[in-house]
């Protein structure tokens, strides 16, 4: 049985050989559930039925949700077995290889890859961002592990890496609870936030929300992209500004579906931004991460907001996005199509590995 305190397995059936797949899975992180849901849209796309297991940390919810097989990501002796009956492992995506929260997190990612190696798996690193990795030893340990894995670039590892984006962009959007749709009322400002360093932003945030709505009659919808972490503070931009919070737990494409009701999206999430774009609503980011200058190159648009912004200047970039609404639809449209065929890559090299295991 599983150890006690884990989550119960979902039961994996016998069968054919099966993926298992890696990643920050069954944490309530709409963002991460995003990317997996990407991915098993995509593999599913190529493969059919092949079994996919999925290593999460609430294997039920997993399993109801994505229409997989699940194991606790922490039972290493129901990951033992169900390796053996595996040709491909896949961990990804998002940004599973850093140490810039913990070194723990690194080698857990690390140590799987490892694993499966030993195990005779064939290994893809599928759709994720490297680093920071500041530690030389798990720099080194990260180089050793990825020479023998596909797909991954930086770190100084020899084969070249395939160029790939976000497997959120595959999802089309499914339609909205009823108590969420927001159908009625003037257009709405979406917001997502996260806790970040002291959350100092939050009073320039709300100020900035709170003169855009006046301006243009609009209204803000706070929408949580991972509650446990992030409605306390999204309580506070609420209280900030006024506004709509939604406290009811949405999938990724019921929050896709959401996104596209809005006329633009202010995130310091970033899948927020992505699902924006997808749907051909502006995104004004906040620079809490590199990623999120790397995506607004991809859109072409200029640069995020820095987090440090006054009101004015959010304010300001908010208007542009605001009055350029129309106009930018088409440009993210085509930008999101691009990132989508690129997505598409490592699903079907995904496919090709597996098929050749």
């Amino acid at each position: 049985p599983p150890r006690r305190g884990l989550p119960q397995t979902t039961e994996v059936r016998a069968g054919g050989p099966a993926i298992l797949i890696s990643g920050y899975y069954g944490f309530g992180n709409l963002g991460d559930e995003a990317v997996l849901a990407g991915m098993v849209q995509g593999l599913r796309a190529r493969l059919g039925a092949v079994p996919l297991v999925v290593l999460s940390a609430n294997p039920p919810a997993t399993s109801a949700t994505h229409g997989v097989e699940a194991l606790p990501r922490g039972d290493l002796r129901a990951v033992l077995r169900t390796m053996g009956r595996c040709r491909l492992f896949l961990s990804g995506g998002g940004s599973l290889l850093q140490d810039a929260t913990s070194a723990r997190s690194a080698l857990y990612y690390l140590g799987l890859l490892r694993l499966a190696q030993v195990m005779g798996l064939r290994t893809m690193v599928y759709a994720a961002g490297l680093g920071p990795l500041r530690r030389p030893a798990l720099r080194a340990l990260a180089r050793r592990v990825l020479e023998r894995a596909a797909l991954v670039g930086a770190l100084g590892v020899r084969q070249p890496p395939l160029l790939t984006a976000d497997p959120a962009f595959l999802l089309h959007p499914e339609e909205v609870p009823p108590e969420v749709a927001f159908v009625d009322g003037p257009e709405a400002l979406g917001v997502a936030v996260r806790p970040w360093r002291s959350n100092t932003f939050v009073g320039a945030l709300g100020e900035a929300l709170g003169d855009v709505c006046r301006r243009h009659g609009a209204r803000v919808v706070v929408l949580p992209f991972h509650p446990r972490l992030d409605l306390p503070i999204s309580r506070s931009v609420v209280a900030a500004c006024g506004g709509t919070l939604v406290t009811r737990p949405l999938q990724p494409r019921q929050a896709l579906a959401l996104i596209a009701r809005l006329q633009v999206v202010v995130g310091l999430r970033l899948h927020a931004l992505m699902f924006a774009a997808a749907a051909g609503v502006p995104p004004v980011g906040m620079a809490y991460d590199p990623k999120v200058a790397a995506l607004h190159r991809d859109l072409a648009l200029e640069g995020p907001v820095p987090l440090d912004a006054s009101a004015g200047t959010l304010g300001a970039a908010i208007d542009r996005a605001w009055e350029g609404a129309e106009a930018l639809r088409p440009a993210l449209l085509a930008a999101a199509a691009r990132l989508r065929a690129r997505a598409e890559v490592a699903a079907a090299e995904a496919a090709r590995l597996f098929a050749a295991a």
